[in-house]
């Protein structure tokens, strides 16, 4: 079995994909500890407050899912680990269920507005992107 380099670009994405996620999961720790220097730093009023107040275990578990799927990927595709395309589904499709669930049922759009709203499903359209990425690694890469 050949296995080639790291491209430029596997750690270009990685880097950034990792970088993404570090900062997502900054984000779960300030929001849950209800941080109210971070919340006053983002805008965030009493209903923001009030939203992450007992926050439900199904989303939360959603949400852990993608964060650790969105953190670990990057470094399991680096080291060329066929789990890579796997944890990038899993964050993928965590993400999706979560934005579904809550904007149905948490009212997550009027809560934290239309700019958080674009911005999650910016995350998801690149979290999508990066498992079509280590599945395009996985087909055309030998060793993965």
């Amino acid at each position: 079995m050949i296995i080639k380099r790291n491209p430029f670009h596997l750690w270009l994405f990685s880097f950034f994909v990792l970088f993404l996620y570090s900062m997502g999961i900054y984000d779960l720790f300030m929001m849950l500890s209800h941080n109210q220097n971070y919340y006053v730093s983002h805008g965030y009023g009493l209903q923001v407050t009030d939203y992450f107040t007992n926050y439900p275990i199904y989303f939360l578990v959603l949400w852990v899912t993608n964060l650790l799927g969105g953190f670990f990927s990057p470094f399991l595709l680096i080291i060329r680990s066929k789990w890579a395309k796997t944890l990038a589904l899993t964050s993928t499709v965590a993400d999706l269920l979560l934005l579904l669930f809550t904007f149905i049922f948490r009212n997550r759009f009027n809560v934290l507005g239309v700019s958080v709203a674009v911005f999650d499903i910016f995350i998801l359209g690149i979290t999508f992107g990066w498992y079509l990425y280590c599945r395009y690694i996985d087909k055309h890469m030998t060793g993965v």
